[in-house]
């Protein structure tokens, strides 16, 4: 069953799994998840307006600090695969993403995850997130 909230701005972006990203089994293999998990966070921030490229330029930076992904489903070579991101919560130095890996074709879903990010300047000291972008990352919609 899907996991994805109705009451934020999710992005969705679908991805075919490539040969390279399987295994010996035929599968997934297991840390791709975390890279496309990436490549969703980085479209919910250009969707939200707040790409990594503008706070690099602004001197902030968003390095991961934990990681976690419950693997439920294996996705194989030449599936397509949609990856829903949505902020989780953004607080005044942190920021923490959520994902959902499913297949197009049915729906299931393959894997749940979430990323944390800890707000940090050039020097790497934890610094806090401009409230602007934090309002945006905040991520409602109003929608219940």
């Amino acid at each position: 069953m899907s996991s994805v909230p109705t009451d934020r701005v999710v992005n969705e972006t679908t991805l075919r799994v490539r040969y390279a990203e399987t295994d010996a089994m035929g599968i997934v293999y297991h840390t791709n998840y975390l890279i496309w998990f990436e490549v969703g966070r980085g479209e919910l921030s250009r969707q939200m307006g707040v790409d990594y490229r503008t706070w690099e330029e602004m001197g902030l930076y968003l390095p991961v600090v934990e990681a976690s992904c419950r693997y439920l489903a294996p996705a194989r070579y030449g599936d397509l695969v949609i990856i829903s991101t949505w902020v989780e919560e953004a607080r005044s130095r942190t920021v923490i993403f959520a994902y959902e890996a499913r297949l197009q074709e049915t729906g299931q879903v393959l894997a749940m995850g979430r990323t944390v990010h800890v707000c940090v300047n050039r020097a790497g000291q934890t610094t806090q997130i401009p409230p602007a972008w934090r309002e945006i990352m905040s991520g409602k919609t109003g929608e219940k």
